[in-house]
Parts: C-alpha cells; structure tokens; sequence
C-alpha cells in the first residue's frame, strides 16, 4: 500500500500515520550527542577539552544526557563563568541554569542546549592559563 504525504506548512501529515514536526528540530537530530572529551586548542594555541561524540566536536549536549563531554562542560563553566557546579557528568537543572547564563553572557541564545555556536561562544578552562575560546569546525 503507498503511503500519501501532504505538506502543510511546518508539519508533514502521513496517511498512515501520525503528523510528523519538521523545521529546526530536524537538523539538530541529525547531530551526534556529544560522548566524549577532547583535547582541543584555543585560539590562543593552548589546549583545553570540550565536548565530542568520538572525535567530531560539532555535536549536542542537553538536560538529561551525562557522561565526560558534560564533565568537561561543568568543569568550564565553574572555572570561566563561576557556576560552582557539581562536577558529576549529569547536565541536570543546574548545568542546564549555568549554561544559560554563560550563553547569555557571551550574547547567544540562552536556550540550555550545547552545540556548535555555544562551542565557540562560550570560554573554556586552560590550565595554567586562565579562559579562552575555541575555533571549531563549524
């Protein structure tokens, strides 16, 4: 049996289906959640770690997800922006306050969520150094 799509402005209804949302959401599905940390340099030539999915920086954090790429989150956002977060690798309703803050401070959208232009607005821990940015890929 063929299955009928219509497009109504933002929403795609599936004959067979349920409406399936598109726009914004669709392009940040297809980024990988950040797993990881990595050593990266700053524009400075220092190295400090962000957050990665395997190797790739360009990915996304958001409430709920853990692990060492949120570590590596909480760990700049206490030593840049004085969050004073426990550094558990659990994004909770603290990180997700903290990040916020630090996005809005470096004039970004402060909507909670990590992900390319976050990277590279927000300062990151250099050791022995202080906080600087990053230039990533994308």
């Amino acid at each position: 049996m063929r299955t009928r799509r219509w497009i109504l402005g933002p929403v795609v209804v599936l004959a067979a289906g349920a409406p399936a949302l598109l726009g914004a959401g669709t392009a940040q599905a297809a980024t990988a959640t950040c797993s990881t940390s990595v050593s990266y340099t700053t524009v400075s030539g220092f190295t400090t770690s962000i957050p990665a999915a395997g190797r790739d920086v360009t990915c996304l954090l958001a409430r709920g997800d853990s692990g060492n790429a949120v570590k590596a989150l909480q760990f700049s956002l206490n030593e840049c922006y004085g969050a004073a977060l426990v550094r558990d690798g659990i994004f909770g309703a603290g990180t997700q306050a903290a990040l916020r803050r630090a996005q809005s401070r470096e004039g970004q959208t402060a909507d909670g969520v990590y992900g390319p232009r976050t990277r590279d607005a927000l300062r990151w821990r250099v050791a022995g150094f202080a906080c600087d940015r990053v230039n990533g890929p994308g």
